[in-house]
């Protein structure tokens, strides 16, 4: 992996900026809280994002900003890769947004942990230190920060050596031996599970045994019962035959019992029948003679004459009402010119002007025009008072005319009461013959059903045996059914029984067969435990031992020759012990580490560094930080000649890129690149 540039927006004391990072040594150069370990830890952000305990998110964002980001290029295995990540503050915390990977141009969209998990895999970190939660190989091979070295010096042995077995990755010894453990106590569980299971072995194979006896037992009773059940099963269908003959000659019988019923209610029915016919025929007779009397010397043809001389005076009628309307309408006339002539004769007695000519009336044409409209009115007078006369006339025609319609009309209303008579005379006679006639049918009917009533009663006397045979049989049926029943009872119970004793033989072997397996399985898992315990676990802690030796070997090698090279005193010789704590020599005696000078801890803390970056680099193979190496104010406290020897490690390191975070001047005489970083109104800007 080597770093091509990095983009800040709103982190920490940056605003905006953009760093290119060139090939080679390259420092970071400024005034310390300049913001150069900024950079270095929005590097690791981008890569591996915030991570609670270690590179918080409310640390990253730039006071009084809502949002802010991250964009990092690299160059991994000859792909161009760029990370962007992002920050939003919200009401009550801040937070990682989603943000993107582009490699070679692909752009891939994610949440943290999703992008996380793709950078891991470039960077081709082994899965199950990614899981541990925490980026140790990058820590511990890429970037420090300033104190996280020393940190490690000064932790307990324990801690120290956990620490270290998951940077080397071979914790896994002490998890194998772990769970070996575990999965003992879980053998130890499960063997005292199968010795109690498989305690009764012997005993559910005798009760196998036994059951197997009493099944034959069984089987032995149902051959007995077999002929027995088969024998009273014969007679049953025997005389089960017998009864079915019979009950044909019952069915016969009851066929014919039937039949005599229905003619007996036929026979009822029609006598029933007949006596109501006499009563009829009885009634309508004296009904006839009722109405005979009431016709006797009566006629119905004067019907039709009074019916046309009605018609006759509603024609006169109508003509006399013609009449006399006509009277009063030429009445009105007359009445209307008479009017009009009074009215000339007014207009003329008032008018002066002719209206037409309009030369003035003299007396002599009013008094002429006066004397003819005179003579038109009593004229016309008398033409009413003749009109007048003849409408009385007419008046008295037509009343005397409706009063001979009344009478004719009621002349009628005699007839047709008469003529009702007559038809209803007709009618009693011929309902009369009609009685008659289907007394006689029903005479006959009685006599053919009197007939067919005696020759049922003849049939039926020949089945009356038949009813005390079938009796007889069925009762023998039904004495030798409750026998069967019983012999069927006990064979159900017997193969009940044996069905429950086959059930339970197969349940006692399918257990047996169990416990025999789990009686195998104990003699596996007490064998496996034996294994686990004798040789599994001490072959786990010879590994470890081994790997721990051939690493603490070389570890030691390293940090002693990184020491050597940072500081030349004949008089101090370091090493690491068994638990990798540095072990400090001054003049033949041994120190603790708090009694050296800043520099000389600074000395141990970059030795024990650079150790560990090689030995992981060594050790862990596919990870692809083998070419980079960040190194955070890794001079604190160092003198003069002590600043020379970095120039050294920095030739011996042999690295693609070197970035070192320093406000030392004298470093820029021997790094190939500086970058400089100075604070401009509290913020951050590369200069």
């Amino acid at each position: 992996m080597l770093l091509k540039s990095i983009k800040l927006h709103n982190i920490r004391s940056y605003e905006n900026a953009e760093i290119n990072f060139p090939s080679g040594s390259v420092l970071l150069a400024g005034d310390i809280g300049s913001g150069k370990s900024t950079i270095l830890l929005a590097i690791e952000f981008a890569i591996f994002g915030a991570k609670k305990g270690e590179l918080p998110a409310y640390t990253l964002l730039r006071h009084g900003k809502k949002e802010g980001s991250v964009e990092l290029k690299m160059q991994i295995d000859n792909k161009e890769v760029i990370i962007k990540r992002a920050l939003k503050r919200s009401n009550e915390d801040i937070k990682q947004e989603a943000g993107y990977v582009i490699t070679n141009g692909i752009k891939k969209e994610g949440t943290a942990e999703e992008l996380r998990a793709i950078a891991l895999e470039l960077l081709g970190y082994p899965k199950d230190l990614v899981k541990k939660g925490k980026d140790l190989i990058y820590r511990y091979t890429v970037y420090t920060p300033q104190e996280e070295m020393k940190k490690i010096l000064y932790d307990d042995k324990d801690t120290r050596l956990e620490t270290l077995r998951k940077v080397f990755n071979i914790d896994k010894y002490k998890r194998a031996k772990d769970n070996s453990k575990i999965i003992t106590s879980s053998l130890k569980e499960k063997k005292k599970h199968l010795e109690g299971y498989i305690l009764d072995l012997e005993y559910k194979k005798k009760d196998l045994e036994a059951k197997k006896i009493e099944i034959l037992d069984i089987g032995n009773l149902l051959s007995s019962l077999a002929p027995k059940i088969d024998e009273i099963k014969r007679i049953i269908n025997s005389k089960k035959i017998s009864i079915e003959a019979i009950e044909k000659e019952i069915n016969e019988l009851n066929l014919l019992r039937k039949e005599l019923g229905i003619a007996e209610a036929n026979l009822s029915h029609r006598i029933e029948q007949n006596n109501r016919l006499n009563e009829e025929i009885k009634k309508l007779e004296s009904q006839t003679e009722a109405l005979k009397k009431d016709v006797e010397g009566k006629r119905l043809e004067d019907l039709s004459l009074t019916t046309k001389k009605i018609d006759e005076k509603e024609n006169e009628i109508g003509e006399a009402e013609q009449n006399y309307k006509n009277a009063i309408k030429r009445i009105k006339e007359l009445e209307v010119k008479i009017e009009h002539c009074n009215d000339t004769i007014r207009k003329m007695e008032s008018l002066e002007i002719c209206p037409v000519c309009e030369q003035k009336v003299d007396e002599s044409h009013k008094h002429g025009i006066h004397l003819r409209e005179s003579a038109k009115y009593s004229e016309l007078v008398q033409q009413v008072q003749g009109c007048r006369e003849e409408e009385s006339k007419l008046e008295k025609i037509r009343l005397q005319l409706k009063k001979e319609r009344d009478s004719l009309i009621k002349e009628q209303s005699h007839f047709s009461v008469l003529k009702i008579k007559f038809d209803n005379l007709n009618e009693k006679i011929g309902l009369r013959g009609e009685k008659h006639r289907l007394k006689e049918v029903i005479k006959r009917e009685i006599g053919l059903l009197n007939s067919k009533k005696s020759e049922l009663h003849s049939k039926i006397e020949k089945y009356a045996e038949a009813e005390e045979k079938y009796r007889a049989v069925k009762k023998e049926i039904d004495e030798l059914l409750p026998q069967e029943r019983f012999l069927e009872l006990e064979r159900r119970k017997y193969e009940t029984e044996k069905e429950s004793a086959g059930r339970l033989i197969l349940n006692l072997e399918k257990e047996i067969n169990e416990k025999q397996k789990a009686k195998e399985k104990l003699s596996y898992i007490s064998q496996l435990g034996r294994w686990i315990d004798e040789l599994f676990v001490n072959l786990m802690s010879t590994m470890e031992k081994h790997v721990m030796v051939n690493i603490h070997s070389q570890f030691n090698e390293l940090f002693r020759n990184w020491f050597d090279i940072l500081l030349e005193d004949e008089a101090m010789n370091v090493r690491v012990d068994e638990e990798f704590t540095p072990v400090i020599e001054q003049d033949g005696y041994e120190t603790y580490i708090e009694n050296l000078s800043g520099g000389e801890k600074t000395s141990v803390a970059l030795s024990y560094r650079l150790a560990l970056n090689k030995v992981i680099n060594d050790i862990v193979a596919g990870i692809k930080t083998k070419d980079i190496i960040m190194l955070d104010e890794p001079t604190d406290g160092f003198s003069t000649e002590q600043l020379d020897k970095v120039r050294d490690v920095l030739e011996q390191l042999n690295m693609k890129q070197v970035i070192i975070v320093s406000h030392e001047s004298k470093i820029e005489s021997f790094v190939e690149n500086v970058i400089r970083v100075q604070k401009q109104e509290s913020v951050s800007v590369v200069v």
